[in-house]
């Protein structure tokens, strides 16, 4: 056997591996810009879908919430019927320019650094209210509509989280 020399195995072994190497890290690098958009977009939804859940199917905690005392919104008195007065108390605080009351609204619905907008309209496109609360503005990016009753006519829940 002789001393210094490289197998052509070797050499061509090496250069496949380093090849695909390579390869594999232009895929991971190209894979991720295209994807993480989407992964982004899928995350907002179901913020949204789960903020839309909590406000027609739920009554709240405490139940009988108030502005001034509440852990959880839920605008229904039973599953896809809303409460007029929870409709009124939730104005209230998405109307309120008390910062510590609008992030604990935030916090309530699991938004850390998100904002939302919930609107609820008859389908003939009464507005019923709009909640836009103070602080971040946010861009539409995703929107839920769901439907449920109010008064005994349907109305159209639609929640936008950006």
């Amino acid at each position: 056997m002789m001393k210094g020399q490289v197998n052509i195995h070797f050499i061509i072994s090496t250069v496949l591996f380093v090849s695909l190497s390579i390869y594999l890290v232009y895929l991971i690098i190209d894979f991720y810009p295209t994807h993480s958009k989407n992964i982004k977009s899928d995350i907002l939804y179901s913020k949204a879908y789960s903020i839309s859940e909590f406000l027609i199917k739920d009554k709240g905690y405490p139940e009988n919430w108030n502005e001034n005392n509440f852990e959880r919104i839920g605008l229904a008195s039973e599953p896809y019927s809303l409460n007029s007065t929870k409709i009124n108390e939730f104005e209230k605080i998405c109307n309120s320019k008390n910062l510590t009351k609008i992030q604990k609204l935030r916090d309530s619905f699991g938004l850390e650094n998100n904002n939302f907008i919930v609107e609820i309209n008859y389908l003939n496109n009464t507005n019923v209210m709009k909640c836009e609360p103070a602080g971040r503005k946010i861009g539409k990016e995703v929107e839920i509509k769901r439907i449920a009753t109010l008064n005994k006519n349907f109305v159209e829940v639609i929640v936008y989280v950006g």
